[in-house]
């Protein structure tokens, strides 16, 4: 029986932006503002960029 494939890991900047993500459901930043976060959309950006490219490779 084939071994199944391990998923590699998501690089460093996803990681980080996951915790970013992470950290705004629970709390604010310094940088939070009524017109929203530069650092939540910055890592918004970074997964959806991540998450399109995996797409892509996996033939999505």
């Amino acid at each position: 029986m084939p071994t199944p494939r391990r998923q590699p890991e998501p690089p460093f900047a996803v990681l980080m932006a996951g915790y970013v993500v992470d950290f705004h459901h629970r709390s604010v930043c310094s940088k939070c503002s009524d017109d929203g976060c530069p650092r939540l959309a910055a890592a918004g950006e970074t997964l959806r960029a991540w998450r399109d490219r995996k797409s892509r490779r996996e033939g999505r």
